[in-house]
């Protein structure tokens, strides 16, 4: 099931639609695939996605591609706080953002990506 998982994960770094659908109605989007318990709930729950990528999943070298471009209406199930709150965050993920894009090494890439995945859900 594993391999399963790694194809859920490949297509939600290709298909913006189907990564809309993991976020706002994740048991349709992953009802077509054979997924274990723990594998829906890591790709439903970023701080758990976030703990299986930096343990790996067995690749490899493990490596993350995550490609940002264009304009993106992100989903975003949190509770919205108050103003200075919201707006610290966005700069968060901001210098995430920017971190990939000036990352050098696939390890600093890798690593600001999962802090991103942990802003933004």
């Amino acid at each position: 099931m594993l391999d399963e998982f790694k194809r859920v994960l490949a297509r939600v770094q290709r298909d913006y639609g189907f990564y809309v659908d993991c976020q706002a109605n994740p048991a349709a989007a992953l009802a077509p695939y054979d997924l274990t318990q723990d594998e829906r709930v890591a790709l439903t729950n970023p701080a758990t996605l976030a703990d299986v990528l930096r343990q790996g999943i067995g690749v490899s070298p493990m490596r993350i591609m995550i490609t940002i471009k264009g304009r993106h209406d992100w989903v975003n199930r949190a509770a919205t706080g108050d103003a200075a709150e919201e707006a610290e965050r966005e700069s968060m993920i901001a210098h995430e953002v920017d971190t990939i894009k000036r990352a050098n090494v696939d390890g600093e890439r890798t690593q600001a990506a999962v802090r991103l995945m942990g802003l933004i859900g």
